[in-house]
């Protein structure tokens, strides 16, 4: 029974960590277009310090994206492991 419960607790957290993964993907991008619109007006007005904030809000959701997408990757790996060792 504590192979089974081990094995939806793998599913479980693939499909979550999956499902963030994208989510924060998404954020990433819309905070990399978000830098992108400002370093375009950047020419036109002194925005002081705020590029550095956008810039660090794009690698935060990037890096977050990547370690989701990873761990779902393990889990994944994992379950697939445990169904083929414990049909």
């Amino acid at each position: 029974m504590a192979i089974k419960d081990l094995q939806n607790l793998m599913w479980n957290g693939a499909i979550l960590s999956g499902g963030l993964s994208i989510v924060a993907r998404v954020h990433a991008r819309q905070a990399w277009k978000r830098f992108e619109a400002a370093l375009a007006d950047a020419h036109a007005q002194d925005t002081g310090d705020r590029l550095y904030q956008r810039d660090w809000d794009f690698r935060y959701w990037h890096g977050i994206g990547l370690w989701t997408a990873g761990l779902s990757i393990l889990c994944s790996g994992v379950w697939l492991m445990s169904r083929l060792i414990y049909l």
